[in-house]
């Protein structure tokens, strides 16, 4: 242990002995409490991988301390991440003065005691966050409606056809505000209790039953800047929205956020439930944020069957009024600081890959991947060829995106 000595002057003004100046119990303490806590987060960041214990413990102890929690929160009308998110800040720049005054006057037992009130502070907040929401990344597959029927080149025409349709009738009639983009025709707590209950239909026990209180964030900017459209913080049982983000991209945001909050955090699935929640709504508006967040998913499925003429033409029949509304989305977000952006990206990254996701932000995508299996002969190596028509056989698996559609179009068709 490093010696610490204290220079003193006697009253002829000559040197004093150097006197030994013990660090103190503080210290001891602080690092004692480091520990047991770390004990802890170890302990749960390995279970969490087993999906037995992922799928269980999501269920029971995060379900259980969600409800807790977003009961609490839900009386503040703030939210309580923004708060605390400030409040670190101003604790950050406290801590960094007091370092540079203490490294000015060669406090170093200060400075030790401040940096491990620092670590048990972090590793606190990560036990928090391990018990509230880490395990739910590893849990089994959402159960989430998938067609099991064979669409052709022919048969798929139909179907977006239908939702085409409606789409472009949504378009039409729906009001938009100057910058072309259709209004909301909800305040913001009416919206989040619309989707809310969208949300109460799922009555599979994979999702939470209880669903929180999504809040907007009074420095949305900010979050605009980093290009940061929502967060769901379940440490303190909240979904929180960017509510200076475009007006349909917020509301497929408050959808996407309560994804979460129902337990499903895997990005990709988050994604996919709530294109099926607003898809499938009756409310005219939430139905249209749903087809501008996925029907170019949809139109994809011309592609798969080779039919880009197909593709070509329901393209050019979208309204033009959902270009001019994709502009304006453009715009606003290119307009935003790309390094704070970026900076954000990499750490978003980072966090997705820490759990679990190995493509990182590429995970925002795993249910809308689809892929075209051309079989071969085992002998020859050759492509087999359909009997009649002689072309390569193709075998075509569609995206969980196209396939949650489908599955849409066939329950309202057929009942």
């Amino acid at each position: 242990m490093p010696k610490r000595y204290t220079r003193m002057y006697m009253a002829d003004g000559r040197r004093a002995p150097q006197v030994k100046r013990p660090i103190g119990r503080a210290v001891f303490i602080l690092a004692a409490v480091a520990c047991g806590l770390l004990m802890p987060l170890l302990l749960m960041n390995d279970l969490r991988t087993d999906p037995q214990i992922a799928e269980w413990w999501t269920t029971h102890i995060e379900a259980g301390w969600e409800r807790v929690m977003g009961t609490l929160t839900s009386w503040l009308p703030f939210s309580v991440m923004e708060f605390f998110i400030v409040c670190l800040i101003g604790l950050g720049i406290f801590f960094y003065v007091r370092l540079i005054i203490n490294l000015g006057r060669a406090r170093f037992k200060r400075i030790l005691t401040g940096a491990l009130s620092i670590c048990v502070g972090v590793i606190y907040m990560l036990n928090l966050y391990m018990v509230s929401m880490a395990f739910a990344y590893y849990r089994a597959e959402m159960p989430i409606p998938q067609s099991q029927t064979k669409y052709d080149a022919e048969s798929v025409k139909p179907v977006i056809e239908y939702f085409l349709s409606d789409y472009n009738k949504l378009s039409e009639t729906l009001p938009r505000d100057k910058n072309g983009c259709v209004e909301c025709p909800y305040t913001f707590p009416e919206l989040a209790e619309r989707i809310k209950v969208e949300y109460a239909k799922l009555t599979d026990p994979y999702f939470n039953q209880y669903t929180p209180t999504a809040k907007p964030i009074v420095n949305s900017w900010f979050m605009s800047q980093m290009l940061i459209t929502g967060m769901t913080f379940l440490p303190t049982g909240e979904a929180n929205v960017n509510n200076a983000a475009p007006p349909t991209t917020r509301t497929i945001t408050l959808a996407h956020e309560l994804a979460h909050a129902k337990g499903v955090f895997r990005e990709g699935d988050a994604n996919l439930l709530a294109r099926y929640v607003l898809i499938s709504s009756d409310d005219d508006y939430l139905r249209y944020c749903g087809y501008y967040y996925a029907f170019d998913n949809l139109l994809e499925a011309f592609i798969l069957t080779e039919d880009m003429q197909s593709y070509r033409s329901f393209s050019a029949r979208i309204s033009g009024k959902v270009r001019t509304e994709r502009w304006y989305a453009s715009d606003y977000w290119n307009s935003q600081w790309d390094l704070i952006g970026q900076i954000a990206e990499f750490f978003n990254n980072w966090y997705l890959e820490s759990n679990g996701a190995t493509n990182g932000t590429g995970s925002y995508e795993n249910g809308n991947q689809s892929t075209v299996v051309t079989p071969s002969d085992p002998i020859t190596g050759e492509p087999v060829r359909d009997p009649v028509t002689q072309k390569p056989v193709r075998i075509i698996h569609y995206s969980q995106v196209q396939k949650m559609f489908f599955a849409v179009y066939e329950q309202r068709t057929e009942g």
